[in-house]
């Protein structure tokens, strides 16, 4: 026969998706594909993003923008002013007029909660901050 294992306690049980993400019965979860790749934010081509519309965005969110009729992926900043930082420059950014994250000009349509990368093809392995 022999002892259990002292590690037994720790044991848990299969870890589902829906479980980690809390995506349940959620109509405001969406998810779209990356068509570009942000380094700094850990975004490859090809990535899922979970997207939650019923979430608040904060200062540093990364959301989801619909202007001229096509999404985009930026970080919100709000201090010391309101704005849409872009991923690739940071130089890059889009005043948000008066902070109306939900204005006819500038709407934030949802926020990202979950990057899903494809980890096979190995591409963050000579990054040191990952």
């Amino acid at each position: 026969m022999g002892f259990p294992s002292p590690a037994a306690d720790y044991v848990e049980g299969r870890v589902s998706p829906d479980q980690v993400c809390r995506w349940g019965n959620n109509p405001a979860l969406f998810m779209a594909r990356a068509i570009s790749t942000s380094w700094r934010e850990g975004i490859k081509q090809g990535a899922v993003l979970v997207i939650d519309r019923s979430r608040t965005a904060v200062d540093g969110s990364l959301v989801v923008t619909m202007d001229t009729g096509e999404f985009e992926v930026k970080r919100l900043k709000l201090f010391p002013t309101a704005c849409l930082e872009s991923l690739d420059n940071a130089d890059d950014i889009r005043l948000i007029e008066g902070g109306d994250l939900e204005g006819e000009e500038t709407m934030v349509w949802g926020v990202v909660t979950y990057i899903i990368n494809d980890a096979t093809t190995g591409e963050f392995d000579d990054c040191p901050v990952m």
